[in-house]
């Protein structure tokens, strides 16, 4: 039995003719079985083609309508330019006033800070390196790491990253189970550095009056959402995850990617070199983020030790850790800010020295991220 819409498609050309406008009828195009979406036209043979100017109206695609038809844009926008104008010149003298206080920033600081934020890309393609096993190239695993950051700007919790290391290790024929082993590994060393890293300032800062400074970040939090609530979201969590770890379903499709990983991670473990070197290149890049806000923190006049920066931000990062936003962004500033403050720093000069930090180390790196994401899929590296 013909389709209607064939039927439709033959007989067009004969009513052209028959009202004597043969020359101006328009040739309907055909369109390949592969382009065909919708799913009434799935069943048709590879030889046929369907017609693009004989498809019904049901079965034509919808042009969708702009972002600005939209209601929701409209009142989103009929709300938040008002009320950014009010604020505006409602807080207009005294933001002023604050601003006017802050201290130019000297320029050498700031350059130390992005000579620091580069080195905690390549700090993390020496680990995802070693983490590997595979003699990647280090130009190009940087790059990737670029390629990590951009996309980490969108989603929370690092799986931007996350997924664009495993695409990376998978295109180096590397297995499944090894690529999530080897991101693993780069997270777990990444975590015991940090760790580590707080034991070890907490023990320096110990009596150097800096005690302040490194709870402040936790008190602060514990005060407005309160402990209950904080241990009962951990129990919660820790509950979940249980629970959907111990489901038949999840732990027989996850058990063997596991046992893979476990695997990939006790070879990682017999060879001192590669453990060695990745726990160094974690190591690198948390003292890379601490000398880049260490460094804009003297540039606005702070006058805070390196230790007494490395606690606040080690304590400030773990803490904002626990905000699912992409990068901690909205909890770590505040945090960090926060805690140079107690060390005895102007708060506002403090709290734009933490802006300029983030500018710097988080922000300014996307551009270059997406550049590299762009010609490494040209290059089907990732």
């Amino acid at each position: 039995m013909t389709p209607r819409w064939a039927a439709t498609e033959t007989a067009a050309p004969a009513r052209a003719a028959a009202d004597g406008t043969a020359a101006a009828a328009v040739q309907p195009t055909t369109i390949p079985l592969q382009q065909v979406t919708h799913p009434l036209l799935r069943n048709l043979s590879s030889e046929q083609t369907v017609s693009s100017l004989v498809l019904p109206g049901a079965l034509r695609p919808r042009i969708r309508a702009s972002w600005l038809r939209r209601p929701c844009t409209l009142v989103a926008f009929a709300f938040a330019v008002p009320m950014t104008v009010m604020l505006a010149t409602r807080f207009r003298t005294e933001v002023g006033a604050k601003l006017s206080s802050v201290p130019v920033p000297a320029w050498p600081w700031l350059v130390a800070c992005g000579i620091a934020s580069a080195c905690f890309f390549l700090a993390n393609g020496l680990a995802l390196r070693a983490a590997s096993g595979l003699p990647l190239q280090l130009r190009t695993a940087v790059a990737v790491q670029l390629a990590a950051a951009a996309a980490n700007r969108l989603l929370p919790a690092g799986l931007g990253a996350i997924a664009v290391n495993i695409r990376y290790l998978e295109r180096q024929k590397l297995t499944c189970s090894a690529c999530l082993s080897a991101v693993a590994a780069v997270k777990i060393a990444f975590a015991l550095v940090h760790v580590g890293g707080i034991v070890l300032t907490a023990g320096l800062v110990g009596g150097s009056g800096a005690d302040d400074a490194v709870t402040a970040p936790i008190e602060s939090i514990m005060t407005d959402i309160g402990s209950g609530p904080v241990l009962g979201c951990a129990v919660l969590c820790l509950l979940v995850c249980a629970a959907v770890g111990l489901h038949p379903r999840v732990h027989g499709r996850l058990g063997p990617a596991l046992h893979g990983a476990g695997r990939h991670l006790v070879l990682l473990a017999r060879s001192p070199r590669r453990t060695a070197v990745l726990l160094l290149s974690a190591a690198v890049t948390k003292v890379t983020q601490i000398v880049a806000l260490a460094t804009c923190v003297w540039a606005f006049g702070g006058s805070e030790s390196l230790l007494s920066v490395a606690a606040i931000y080690l304590i400030g990062a773990a803490v904002a850790g626990a905000v699912p936003t992409a990068g901690n962004v909205g909890a770590l500033e505040p945090a960090l800010a926060l805690g140079l403050t107690a060390a005895g720093g102007e708060g506002v000069s403090m709290f734009a020295a933490v802006l300029v930090y983030r500018l710097i180390s988080y922000w300014l790196p996307v551009l270059p991220g997406v550049v590299a994401l762009t010609v490494l899929r040209r290059r089907s590296v990732l």
